[in-house]
């Protein structure tokens, strides 16, 4: 046994055997069989010509078996996940997903899900007519005559589904202040049925459009400013004067509309139970077609007490300055008043607060037609008493009795 083992060829044998051990033992201590998930988007090949892609595509996970040496040398880019559209058509649908290839030492486990959903649809075209949306107005005494666009459609290209959200073609142009004509290429906006942009993946043939746009001086006309007041002031009060500025205003616009104005109103101003001035910056009203120098003008109404007149009934004549042993009679002894003056210092007077009266001073007996004269409140003034005149009739006092007594004894 000993002289065997002492042989060269099986030494060699025998080492060999144990290096190849050795080897197996240390392969699957350091590099031992194992699982790995990757994930991975598979690529959509042999999409067919006609059809875009709608939906995107979801990861799938995929999962090996191997050394791990083999399984972390593998990744997306060698297993070239895809799927096949050769045979596609319109709509969503399931599609199975393949590997481009698997490195040998590495075995395929499985594909979750096995299938991905793709959804198509197909391009198509349609026509739309080019709207033109002004902005802006052009300078005052300036205005924009009738637009020539060029195309005045345009072609819209792209999946169904956005093709079918279309409703307008827009190009907008900015007016504001404009005094010569405008000749610009403005760019092409898809809109939907409520206004909004139209998502992206639409072509636009052409995707801009020229726009034309004439500007010229209107005729122009100098015409004054008629303030519109509504409303009532507060009782005792009026509107006395209506100050507007700038009191005339130029206006511009169509030469046979202009040869039909000779003022313009503003906006109503509202004195309802004023009873300060009322001030207000007030839009000034034009016909269509034609415009102002200013858009508003400052309109003030001045609010002042009212002067009014009022009659008073029955107000008594009373005699001043009667002579000693006389008496007097008036006839009529009332007379109608009517004074004037602010509201509030006429508008309570009572027979009380106003005095008649005639003078009898130096009048003897007999019958006198004098002037009624009037004491009245201050800032109220007399226009009229009826009668103007009465009639005084003086008389001798009697004797009283006592006095009488004296008269007999003399």
């Amino acid at each position: 046994m000993d002289n065997w083992l002492q042989k060269d060829a099986v030494v060699r044998v025998v080492a060999l055997l144990l290096a190849f051990l050795m080897w197996l033992f240390v392969v699957n201590e350091q590099n031992p069989q194992d699982t790995r998930t990757i994930l991975v988007t598979p690529e959509l090949r042999n999409v067919p010509t006609g059809l875009v892609l709608m939906s995107e595509v979801k990861p799938v996970t995929v999962k090996l078996k191997g050394r791990r040496s083999e399984l972390y040398a593998t990744g997306g880019p060698e297993l070239g996940a895809y799927v096949d559209l050769t045979a596609a058509q319109e709509g969503e649908k399931p599609y199975p997903v393949r590997l481009t290839s698997v490195p040998p030492e590495v075995e395929l486990v499985q594909i979750v899900p096995p299938e991905v959903t793709v959804r198509l649809e197909s391009i198509v075209q349609r026509q739309l007519p080019v709207e033109l949306v002004l902005r802006g107005t052009p300078a005052p005494g300036y205005a924009a005559g009738p637009p020539v666009l060029s195309p005045v459609q345009v072609l819209i290209e792209g999946p169904r589904s956005r093709v079918k959200m279309a409703s307008r073609a827009v190009v907008r142009l900015d007016t504001e202040g404009a005094k010569d004509n405008i000749r610009v290429s403005v760019p092409v906006q898809i809109l939907d049925s409520k206004g909004a942009p139209v998502p992206e993946g639409l072509r636009i043939k052409p995707e801009v459009v020229d726009v034309s746009l004439p500007v010229a001086r209107l005729p122009a006309k100098l015409v004054p400013v008629k303030p519109q007041i509504i409303g009532e002031p507060a009782e005792g009060y009026k509107v006395s004067q209506v100050l507007v500025e700038p009191a005339t205003i130029i206006i511009s616009g169509p030469a046979a509309m202009l040869a039909e104005i000779n003022s313009v109103s503003t906006m109503p101003l509202d004195v309802t139970g004023a009873s300060t001035n009322q001030s207000g910056d007030l839009r000034v009203v034009l016909p269509q077609d034609v415009r102002a120098e200013v858009e508003r003008v400052r309109v003030t109404a001045v609010i002042e007490p009212k002067t009014v007149q009022r009659t008073v009934e029955g107000v008594e004549v009373k005699v001043h300055d009667l002579g000693d042993k006389l008496t007097a009679a008036v006839q009529p002894n009332t007379v109608r008043v009517t004074v004037a003056g602010l509201y509030q210092n006429v508008n309570w007077l009572t027979a009380g607060d106003l005095t008649a009266y005639v003078s009898a001073r130096e009048l003897t007996s007999g019958e006198h037609e004098l002037e009624v004269k009037l004491v009245l409140p201050e800032a109220v003034r007399r226009v009229a008493v009826e009668p103007p005149k009465v009639k005084l009739i003086v008389k001798p006092a009697e004797a009283s009795p006592e006095e009488k007594k004296t008269e007999g004894k003399s």
